[in-house]
């Protein structure tokens, strides 16, 4: 597989790459959509490692997951009627601990690295449960799309870069493949049953997104013509 700093460049290419494009295109809506972008590229790059059990890649994730979720508990109380100081206080604080302990811990304990999360439909499902995650900042649904876009571009950086090392012997620029080489680009993993989970909530969230995706699709028309 390849090595941390690898994944780091290529998501950072990938986020500058895709923000870059919004922007020259003039897709996005907010100024700072791009900038958004070009981290949530970042960010996918690290995603099919939030079943490893240490190291950078789940630190990282789960420390920026544990933000952006407290930043989502806040802004959905900013919505709500009136409500007592104490939970402003408490809310934001304890959803972000409860991600970065409580769903970390999850996933410590009950995933096995390299398994679901180095395959196609994870890398389809990131892309799809994005737009869920990032609603509650009210952006322009153009928004939403394109940072969702990014983020599956980034988690799939990780994966084709991953088979790419699982291939390629770069230290003496050989073809060797590994044994774990056809792994990360999988549409399936070894449990049938995960496998049919992943799939289940991939359609699931094709099918609540459908209307929104068209929707999308519809203004991209429009300004093609």
């Amino acid at each position: 597989m390849a090595a941390f700093r690898t994944h780091v460049t290529a998501g950072l290419l990938v986020g500058y790459a895709a923000g870059a494009f919004a922007e020259l295109s003039r897709w996005t809506v907010e100024p700072f959509t791009p900038f958004a972008m070009f981290a949530a590229g970042f960010i996918g790059a690290f995603l099919p490692d939030m079943d490893s059990d240490s190291g950078k890649p789940f630190a990282i994730i789960f420390d920026l997951l544990a933000i952006v979720g407290g930043s989502i508990v806040y802004l959905h109380i900013l919505s709500q009627p009136p409500l007592p100081w104490y939970l402003w206080i408490a809310f934001p604080p304890l959803g972000a601990l409860a991600i970065r302990y409580g769903v970390g811990w999850i996933f410590r304990k009950y995933t096995a690295h390299r398994g679901i999360f180095h395959s196609i439909p994870a890398a389809l499902i990131v892309t799809f449960a994005a737009p869920f995650a990032l609603r509650s900042f009210r952006l322009d649904d153009r928004d939403l799309f394109a940072i969702a876009v990014s983020i599956g571009l980034g988690y799939l950086s990780h994966l084709i870069l991953d088979e790419v090392y699982a291939f390629v012997n770069f230290e003496g620029l050989k073809i060797k493949p590994k044994k774990s080489f056809g792994t990360a680009l999988s549409f399936a993993e070894d449990s049938k049953a995960v496998t049919v989970i992943a799939y289940v909530i991939l359609a699931a969230l094709a099918i609540i997104q459908w209307d929104w995706l068209l929707a999308v699709w519809q203004d991209a028309r429009l300004m093609l013509k």
